[in-house]
């Protein structure tokens, strides 16, 4: 009988030394999901654009293009705002966006998550803006509705 326990835990311990790495599994994202809409009857809508760029930066992240779909909007997690100049036939609109930042330990051998929070927009030249989902996390497909 001892022979048999002394054998599950050897197993058992064997199982668990090749479990060695952690699972580093991250949530959250530091894009904002960017979708415009119709303000007349709330549909999807779909915007040319010139120019996308952000703000305070010569970095261009999108130009000449059609948006059908969302923008991925890459948020600075080292600071506590970002802002996106949006270029179309119409002129310059311009996006603010605030937000909180914290981190928490995935496991040792992962290092950090950043995740940021209370996204709110501040400050933008559309028609109407919502925020649907303030928390970015990475299988959400929509955080910012803009209405034109």
């Amino acid at each position: 009988m001892s022979r048999v326990v002394l054998g599950i835990v050897i197993c058992f311990f064997a199982f668990v030394s090749c479990q060695d790495e952690a699972d580093c599994l991250r949530i959250t994202t530091d894009f904002a999901n960017l979708r415009f809409y119709k303000i007349e009857d709330n549909e999807p809508d779909t915007v040319d654009l010139s120019m996308l760029k952000p703000l305070g930066s010569d970095s261009v992240l999108l130009a000449d293009t059609t948006v059908s779909s969302s923008i991925r909007l890459p948020i600075n997690p080292n600071a506590e705002s970002t802002g996106f100049a949006f270029e179309t036939e119409f002129g310059i609109d311009t996006l603010m966006l605030s937000y909180g930042t914290s981190t928490r330990l995935i496991a040792e051998d992962c290092g950090i998550e950043v995740i940021i929070f209370e996204l709110e927009a501040v400050r933008n030249d559309f028609d109407s803006i919502r925020i649907v989902n303030d928390i970015l996390i990475e299988d959400i497909n929509e955080d910012i509705r803009i209405y034109n």
